[in-house]
């Protein structure tokens, strides 16, 4: 069974081309309430963005399109109605454990089962004939099944993911596969997961693919060693995480919610936190920097959690040796610290080495980041406990690496001093800053200026028109997270530089710059070398 050839014409089918996206009941998804994890495709919504009829003008479609292995391939590619799928609504992929083992499955709606059949039948060998069970087509694909009604098709593959140390594993067989498969047909009511009303609100809300990861279904079966010594199903139990991706307007945008289990949630909601304000970011240096952060959360919340999975045992043991407990860590720090990355810089740098009894050496340019790291201080005498432990290490630390100082009640770490200074003043007012304050977490990082450092690395003429298109294309990378009223809170945008056309639609035009670049740096070289093969070899002297 050509089972990549199959996979790539349901795929063709699910990628960006829809027209509208409608449910039945809650969500119209046959997903379990066990599963793991849970993509959703909203295809409507990433249709409205970039059409199939773009998407077919582009080089590098036209590209996959002339390297297709056989004419429905081809012609399922430039008319994805072929296939058979409903189109018009989305498509979803889950993970869920079972026992030690676990399976995958991708779904979505059939508009014409006899055009989704022959599909099947010029992606598999003509000796592969589908069995039948009731109204339910079935293809069996060694280590996965295929089935299918007049209404939905269900993907089901071997998938084991609940391991253990040892790596032991349950694997699935063909006839198992059927069972998971026909189960989903049947599943209704409290057995499916849009019973949950965070999974229904998360699928029905606006985005163009959504995302469900339950931790606890994840690593329920898993065993990890001396970690199952610890109650770490705390940690699991309850932790729910979701995420829905956004092609918005000059930026990709990646926000969610996290959820946490009853215990965990009554251990966080101890502490507060106002976010980073203006007392933190204002030690941010000024001007372009590469990369900056910022947090602001309580290190008891921290410690005590270390406590609540039974960590802390071993985590006494190992202080102890050096005189230090939990309690010592957890006091010695309030829990706000900032970092950032101002620049890359090369110096010469002088390597010796011993070779046949006599010392060497040979320079060599060297690239180093500058930067500056601080903590705040809470209690003195907890921090100068454990500096003074570890004091004899640190000021064996190259000054050039790190320049260490304990000044107005900050823990600084720096290899320039003018950061350091910067730093403990506490008075900059950088733009970027804006970006990432007021939150428990805080993250920028700035392409432009990473970019603007690889620059004179590039050696051929593709990659410097390459690293131009993506200067042109992309700004700047921002994260912050919070934790308010019981849950968390995300957000992940990638911001571009054009801000009046789409994030999906310029990621078309990106890619089909590149192939574009490529192919003709790759047309050139045929040309030299055809050349080259043609010229009058030299005479040889006599």
């Amino acid at each position: 069974m050509k089972r990549n050839t199959l996979l790539l014409a349901i795929a063709v089918t699910v990628t960006l081309f829809a027209v509208s996206c409608k449910k039945g009941g809650k969500t119209g998804l046959l997903v379990p309430k066990e599963a793991a994890v849970v993509f959703y495709f909203n295809s409507g919504s990433l249709s409205s963005k970039l059409s199939w009829e773009e998407i077919k003008k582009s080089e590098w479609f036209q590209q996959a399109s002339r390297e297709a292995s056989d004419s429905f391939a081809r012609k399922m590619l430039q008319d994805p109605s072929l296939s058979g799928v409903n189109t018009e609504k989305g498509f979803c992929f889950f993970l869920a454990g079972r026992g030690r083992g676990g399976y995958a499955s991708f779904q979505g709606d059939i508009k014409d089962q006899a055009a989704f059949e022959e599909m099947v039948k010029h992606s598999g060998k003509s000796s592969a004939t589908p069995e039948k069970s009731g109204d339910l087509s079935i293809l069996r694909m060694n280590d996965a099944v295929l089935t299918w009604n007049k209404s939905k098709f269900v993907f089901v593959a071997d998938a084991p993911f609940n391991m253990n140390m040892n790596g032991g594993s349950r694997r699935f067989p063909e006839d198992s596969l059927v069972e998971f498969a026909k189960n989903i047909y049947k599943l209704k009511g409290k057995d499916l997961l849009d019973s949950d009303s965070k999974f229904a609100d998360l699928i029905q809300s606006k985005g163009d693919m959504h995302l469900w990861l339950n931790a606890g279904n994840l690593y329920s079966n898993m065993t990890m060693g001396i970690m199952d010594m610890m109650k770490m199903n705390v940690l699991m139990e309850g932790n729910i995480s979701t995420g829905t991706l956004s092609f918005d307007d000059g930026k990709i945008t990646l926000n969610g919610k996290q959820y946490y289990g009853k215990e965990l949630t009554k251990l966080i909601n101890k502490y507060s936190s106002k976010g980073a304000g203006s007392e933190l970011t204002g030690r941010l240096p000024n001007g372009d920097v590469l990369a900056a952060g910022v947090y602001s959360y309580p290190v008891g919340a921290i410690t005590e959690m270390i406590k609540l999975i039974g960590a802390d045992g071993l985590a006494n043991a190992f202080l102890g040796q050096k005189g230090l407990s939990l309690d010592d860590i957890g006091k010695a720090f309030k829990g706000d610290l900032a970092f950032a990355v101002t620049d890359v810089v090369s110096r010469v740098d002088t390597v010796k080495y011993e070779y046949e009894g006599k010392t060497s050496s040979y320079t060599t340019n060297k690239s180093e980041p500058q930067y500056v790291f601080g903590m705040a201080i809470d209690d003195q005498k907890s921090f100068d406990k454990i500096y003074n432990v570890f004091s004899e290490d640190l000021n064996k630390m190259p000054s050039g690496m790190a320049d260490i100082k304990t000044e107005k009640g900050w823990l600084t770490v720096s290899n320039t001093p003018a950061l350091t200074s910067g730093f403990l003043s506490g008075n900059n007012k950088p733009a970027y800053a804006d970006k990432i304050s007021g939150h428990t977490l805080g993250v920028f990082f700035n392409l432009q200026k990473f970019m603007t450092l690889i620059d004179s690395e590039m050696r051929d003429s593709a990659s410097s028109k390459v690293l131009q298109l993506s200067k042109e294309t992309w700004q700047d990378v921002t994260m912050y997270a919070d934790y308010k009223g019981g849950t968390g809170s995300y957000q992940f945008d990638v911001n571009l530089i054009n801000k009046g056309t789409n994030s999906l639609k310029q990621l078309n035009q990106y890619a089909d710059k590149i192939v574009a670049i490529r192919n003709a740096e790759r047309a050139r070289y045929n040309v030299v070398d055809s050349t080259t093969a043609t010229e009058e070899p030299p005479k040889a002297f006599n």
